[in-house]
């Protein structure tokens, strides 16, 4: 096909092709003089091919109108339509054959100089024209430089949508597991539920039913007395789940945190207790809510705590539960100033199980008022053993009789022997610490470890353990409440700064709150649950998880 249009272009056109470009006017001129012989206008129709890829190329192409594709190996890599572009540049400079195709993707009109003509018929011209080629890649990498720019705003921009999708996505994953841990449990707590009550048809009822046949005697009295005691003891933890249940129902429950990620635990936590839900970021949100509607339980971020003094001053009845994420040992120190938060629980951001387990059993301890009993963490209707205790010279023989039964059951023996360190502290703390007379004077805790105590019958302590196969949790309760939440953070602290122990010691308690440090070092989770002048009961948590490695125990407080 020929495509040589024979005009050239005027002056006016000449101007128009270089208006891209900073000396216009000297390059117009000098294609009008010098260059109009070696130059010629070509017509290429849609489809056809300006330049091929492999082949060799001796010609320099301007774009007078129409649109062009680069493609290479049917790939298309550019798309060239501003009047003035260039095209072959790169193959005359190297005197490589082309590295791609040029198509002309619709009617287009192309300036064509001949540069192997100019390169034997005018030298010195060659030379203004490489000038005006590199003037004009110049002009072209600036402009790829703002682009790259551009771009690299962009990518930043679609890269963090990226990473908060990815967040999202994460956070909305997490919450998806721990849905369907939910339903396991559930499902798991159903067949305990379907288990017990099928227990009571086949053994307790039948058995009951049977005494009756025949005639009635003494014995038949005593029996079917006995197994309606049975009977009843068993459906009363169903119906005391159900009172539970009704008592929670319709709360009112203040989330005060500014953290996303904890907000969106929380939700999940007490979303599945039937309380009512609301949530604050910040302090004066959390301020306007207590001071426009009423709550019955406040959770309060660590970071928030002056919305504790604020309650304070303003007498506003509502429970409050701080929240922290902080170990033990760092936030002791912050919440000494606090002596009215009675309700402490610490959270861990890598084990949001264990976080909605201790946030949704918090939210049941407060509102029915009852925060007592291991059972409470771990799986409805788990089996919990009981020793009643009173002399400590049967501390060995206890300590034996629950480590043989954990072997007996697969706990691994790592976890025993944590176990067995926590079970002899919390005996010789039920046994020598909390005894005191009616005056609060302690009894025992003068003596060396070493000394037999036996406790009067109204003296007498209970250790209590049982596993649901996620933990083992172990309990030793006291009848005296005696622990105070300052004593407890003031012997840890005191452990934990390496404050000598003769300091503590000054004030009367034997063996300086040693115990605690040792409990709570190897333990995963300690709870301490005080009734003052009634009842202490401390509850210890191992997670049997081996994959798990033993992470910084949390520690939480109750006082009615």
């Amino acid at each position: 096909m020929d495509h040589l249009k024979k005009s050239f272009l005027d002056e006016e056109e000449l101007l128009q092709l270089f208006t891209h470009i900073n000396f216009k006017e000297e390059m117009a001129n000098y294609f009008n003089s010098k260059l109009k012989m070696f130059s010629e206008t070509l017509q290429f129709k849609k489809g056809e091919k300006i330049l091929s890829l492999g082949e060799k190329n001796k010609s320099l192409y301007i774009l007078l109108s129409g649109e062009l594709e680069i493609n290479l190996q049917n790939e298309h890599i550019a798309h060239l339509y501003q009047k003035g572009e260039i095209i072959g540049e790169m193959s005359i400079i190297t005197q490589q054959n082309c590295h791609a195709d040029v198509i002309a993707k619709v009617d287009c009109s192309l300036l064509k100089i001949r540069m192997d003509q100019i390169k034997v018929e005018a030298p010195k011209e060659e030379q203004i024209i490489y000038k005006f080629v590199c003037l004009c890649l110049s002009q072209k990498l600036e402009n790829t430089n703002v682009k790259a720019k551009q771009f690299e705003i962009l990518n930043r921009t679609l890269q963090d949508e990226v990473d908060k999708r990815t967040y999202e996505l994460k956070v909305q994953n997490s919450e998806l597991s721990l849905s369907f841990k939910k339903l396991e449990n559930m499902h798991s707590e159903s067949l305990i539920l379907i288990n017990k009550l099928a227990s009571l048809d086949d053994e307790l009822v039948k058995n009951t039913l049977l005494l009756f046949e025949g005639q009635s005697s003494e014995e038949n009295r005593a029996g079917i007395q006995n197994g309606l005691k049975l009977i009843q003891k068993n459906l009363s933890l169903i119906k005391n789940l159900k009172k539970e249940q009704d008592t929670i129902e319709g709360r009112n429950v203040l989330v005060a945190e500014s953290n996303t990620k904890l907000r969106n635990m929380m939700k999940i936590a007490l979303g599945g207790t039937g309380v009512k839900v609301e949530i604050a970021k910040s302090v004066e949100e959390v301020k306007t809510l207590l001071t426009s509607q009423s709550f019955s339980i406040l959770f309060l971020s660590a970071n928030m705590l002056e919305v504790a003094d604020f309650v304070a001053q303003e007498k506003i009845n509502i429970k409050i539960v701080l929240l922290t994420e902080e170990e033990s040992k760092s936030y002791i120190s912050k919440i000494k100033s606090y002596p009215f938060l009675s309700n402490i629980i610490t959270t861990n951001e890598d084990d949001r199980n264990s976080n909605i387990k201790s946030i949704s059993t918090t939210v049941k301890k407060m509102t029915t008022g009852d925060i007592f009993g291991l059972e409470k963490y771990l799986n409805w209707g788990v089996e919990v053993k009981e020793i009643d205790f009173s002399d400590s010279a049967e501390r060995n023989n206890i300590n034996e009789k629950v480590l043989s039964i954990l072997a007996d059951v697969g706990i691994k023996n790592s976890i025993r022997t944590r176990a067995q360190i926590v079970i002899e502290e919390l005996l010789m703390n039920a046994i020598y610490d909390a005894p005191v007379d009616q005056q609060g004077t302690p009894l025992h805790n003068h003596k060396s470890r070493r000394d037999r105590v036996i406790l009067e019958d109204y003296q007498k302590g209970k250790l209590r353990f049982a596993t649901d196969g996620l933990y083992l949790a172990i309990s030793v309760e006291d009848p005296f409440g005696v622990f105070k939440k300052e004593t407890i953070f003031q012997y840890l602290e005191g452990n934990y700064s390496g404050k000598e122990r003769t300091d503590l010691e000054s004030e009367g308690k034997g063996g300086a709150g040693k115990g605690l440090y040792l409990i709570t070092e190897n333990s995963d989770l300690v709870i301490y649950n005080i009734a003052p002048q009634t009842k202490t009961e401390v509850i210890v948590l191992f997670e049997l998880d081996s994959q798990k490695d033993k992470r910084a125990t949390s520690l939480h407080y109750f006082e009615m």
